[in-house]
């Protein structure tokens, strides 16, 4: 059975419900290459445009007078720009080997605030694997109609338990080339993978960040923005991957323990490593952990060179232009950093910052080389765990995840604990979420395990440095010695064997 991704249309604008949902798909499944799909988007956002023309913008009607005729149609005609933009995300996700589906939210939130057919919502939302959710750009913010959908999902708890660890990822469309797309899907990431959600961004075929990043101004415009339509493809490829992979661990169930790595990146008298400690002793059984201790390690800032890295080499190989000494230790570290399930980036903030020790931000930095080293980190779950002195707000967790999604990893919800007077508020709770989070890592592994050792297809992601015009030369010259060629080689080897020599000792444990 296929992976379904689920395209979700948050706009009040959208041309298609009803039959047209269906038609769309179909329309969809007839471009066989991107440039019929990118002809046949052109045509629909025409016809859009043509609907309101018809709807009386020719003859300068008012536009709630316009929007109640558009109402009237059979919505099995035209696309909006957010249904352009998912549109593109679909089709290419169904090109990757998925089931497709859209649904438009306007059916079930209308205009008028009466919410309707919300059970049939439901249901789509359970029979996929994954969804995409294209919304407009409002002040930076999701429109309404998403923050309907996150309201109904948060506020239903047997549903929020049906659909944990599904697969999101985001397209946000704006008038403006920087008119709040990314704080947009930000605030959309944030929201699911606090409701239990694991959150993807767009492939490394683009940028690798926080999803489809739609311009258009008026209707019918989207089409023309080649870089929005190819960022809402990459969220496309990235979301069939992740959910294919979670779908198929879903089908087994890992024995042996989880990989885990703790960063702890900022810390006072060692309380956040002292909690690290705990938390390790406690799963001693379920994971098996390596704790890196940053916070006394001289890591020198990230000087933002232009042949990051240095050279294309195989992963175990330090490729960062700081060498590795007495002036800087991340080298010491490099060899630490690889070759794990999940990643736990772990900071205490406290209320008293005096005798605080932060590596953080230097070493996030200096993470850039293992990202430009062809993503060394893809696909590893990540969820941030914060000791946090009550009231202080620090907000890390945002920036956590907001800087570990860029490496191509697959984001898991936050966990942060909450200290009153060196008292520890919801440590039940936070255990709990470890809990969980080490169920899904398992899940991933599973599927990775199975995915690497069965297929030639690993979904190993190259950087295309979108930007970089230096480092885009030198990687040209890299190609031609066929050095990404032996490093992609060496690591696929080394995964693929480590997956049958662990799928090997999970029979053995059977």
């Amino acid at each position: 059975m296929k992976t379904k991704i689920l395209g979700i249309a948050a706009s009040l604008r959208n041309a298609r419900w009803g039959i047209g949902n269906r038609q769309l798909i179909e329309e969809l499944t007839k471009c066989h290459t991107e440039a019929e799909l990118k002809k046949y988007l052109d045509q629909q956002a025409q016809l859009h445009l043509e609907n309101f023309i018809d709807a009386g913008r020719e003859e300068g009607l008012s536009f709630d007078e316009t929007y109640k005729n558009l109402k009237k149609l059979k919505g099995n005609r035209g696309l909006s720009n957010s249904e352009v933009a998912l549109a593109a995300g679909l089709w290419s996700a169904e090109k990757s080997g998925c089931e497709i589906e859209h649904i438009s939210l306007s059916e079930y939130f209308p205009a008028n605030g009466v919410n309707r057919k919300i059970d049939e919502l439901k249901d789509h939302l359970r029979n996929a694997d994954g969804f995409m959710l294209s919304t407009p750009v409002y002040f930076g913010d999701r429109g309404s109609l998403a923050q309907a959908l996150v309201d109904d999902i948060q506020n239903d708890k047997k549903l929020q338990t049906e659909l944990r660890d599904k697969i999101y990822a985001g397209i946000a469309v704006g008038a403006k080339r920087n008119g709040g797309q990314e704080t947009t899907l930000i605030y959309q990431l944030l929201d699911f993978v606090n409701a239990g959600f694991l959150g993807v961004g767009n492939d490394s075929d683009t940028t690798s960040q926080y999803g489809g990043t739609g311009h258009a101004g008026d209707v019918g415009t989207m089409s023309r923005d080649d870089y929005g339509l190819e960022t809402s493809m990459g969220t496309g490829r990235r979301i069939s991957h992740v959910a294919s992979i979670a779908k198929l661990g879903k089908k087994t169930q890992l024995k042996g323990k989880v990989r885990v790595i703790f960063w702890v990146l900022q810390d006072k008298q060692n309380q956040a490593l002292d909690y690290v400690n705990e938390i390790t002793e406690q799963f001693a059984t379920e994971i098996d952990p390596t704790v890196i201790d940053v916070t006394g390690k001289y890591i020198s800032r990230c000087l933002a060179c232009d042949i990051c890295p240095t050279h294309i080499d195989v992963d175990n190989v330090y490729r960062c232009i700081i060498p590795s000494g007495k002036r800087d230790q991340m080298g010491d570290l490099h060899s630490q950093l690889l070759n794990h399930d999940a990643i736990i980036p772990v900071v205490f903030s406290p209320a008293n910052r005096e005798g605080i020790a932060s590596n953080y931000q230097s070493f996030i930095e200096r993470t850039r080389y293992l990202r430009r080293g062809d993503y060394v980190l893809g696909d590893v779950l990540v969820a941030p765990l914060l000791l946090e002195d009550l009231g202080v707000n620090d907000n890390m967790h945002i920036r956590m995840l907001t800087s570990m999604i860029r490496h191509h990893t697959i984001l898991s919800k936050p966990m942060i604990s909450y200290i009153d007077n060196n008292k520890m508020l919801n440590s039940s709770i936070v255990k709990n979420q470890f809990k969980d989070y080490v169920s899904t890592a398992k899940v991933l592994v599973s599927g990775k395990l199975k995915s690497f050792a069965d297929s030639q297809d690993t979904g190993l992601s190259k950087y295309n440095p979108v930007g970089y015009i230096l480092s885009a030369e030198k990687d040209k010259e890299d190609e031609k010695l066929k050095t990404r060629m032996k490093m992609t080689s060496d690591r696929n080897n080394k995964m693929k064997k480590d997956a049958q020599s662990r799928l090997r000792k999970e029979k053995l444990a059977t």
